[in-house]
């Protein structure tokens, strides 16, 4: 009785152990996945603001009035979010779910 409860214990020991290993595992993924995601909008924003100036710019040049394409590429980027905003969770809840249940329950 004593040799099974001491199996028993060791048992429940290395089970907290995966669990721990697994956690870890799931969190550093997690994390590096959310840094390197930081990373790239971060890159894409300063990207996206630099082209959307030089936009404005030559618009401004075009049309004659550096306000009046201010506006549109406004518009344009305001149009761009509305439509992110209704698509949201088709384009990013989704996206997350299958993220963390890759990670979590492992790719296959």
């Amino acid at each position: 009785m004593e040799k099974l409860t001491s199996q028993t214990r060791r048992y429940i020991d290395l089970q907290i152990d995966a669990l721990k290993l697994k956690t870890i595992d799931g969190l550093s993924v997690g994390v590096s996945s959310l840094l390197a995601m930081m990373a790239i909008l971060m890159a894409g924003a300063i990207a996206l603001a630099a082209i959307s100036f030089g936009l404005v710019i030559l618009l401004g040049e075009l049309i004659g009035s550096w306000a009046g394409a201010a506006f549109i590429i406004g518009g344009v980027f305001l149009v761009i979010l509305i439509l992110l905003y209704i698509f949201r969770k088709k384009l990013f809840l989704d996206m997350f779910v299958q993220l963390f249940t890759g990670i979590f329950y492992g790719k296959e």
